[in-house]
């Protein structure tokens, strides 16, 4: 069967979504482990020119890192797609970000696996779409 929003499931992976979401906008990295797969990778594109990747480990740091100067991170979070199937889901979300000193917007493409009896994202690719107010 098709990933669809329509699936029960796709509520159950944006409500991860927001657990992450609060936790870290909260300061409580302790929901990363949880929330990001073991195999985990992410793909960070901050211009045109530059590609980071990251494990799930260095993408934690980077996280933890980057939030710890922060002392107000925005929530905002602008829900484009959820989908989910039995095993699988997809969140297509925009987000504002100043982790660069400058307040982007930046869309994430999710995906879920369920596996370890809970969802967890197995993949992010983050793109900055530019300067937003």
């Amino acid at each position: 069967m098709a990933m669809s929003p329509d699936h029960p499931n796709a509520a159950a992976v944006k409500a991860i979504l927001d657990e992450l979401i609060s936790g870290v906008s909260g300061h409580s990295f302790e929901v990363l482990d949880k929330i990001y797969h073991r195999d985990m990778q992410t793909y960070l594109l901050p211009n045109p020119a530059t590609l980071m990747r990251n494990d799930k480990n260095g993408f934690m740091n980077h996280v933890k890192n980057a939030m710890n100067d922060l002392p107000d991170p925005d929530p905002y979070a602008l829900y484009h797609l959820i989908e989910a199937d039995e095993t699988h889901g997809h969140i297509l979300i925009s987000r504002k970000n100043n982790v660069t000193g400058i307040k982007e917007l930046i869309t994430l493409s999710i995906d879920f696996v369920f596996d370890d009896g809970r969802w967890q994202i197995i993949r992010e690719v983050i793109m900055s779409r530019g300067q937003t107010n």
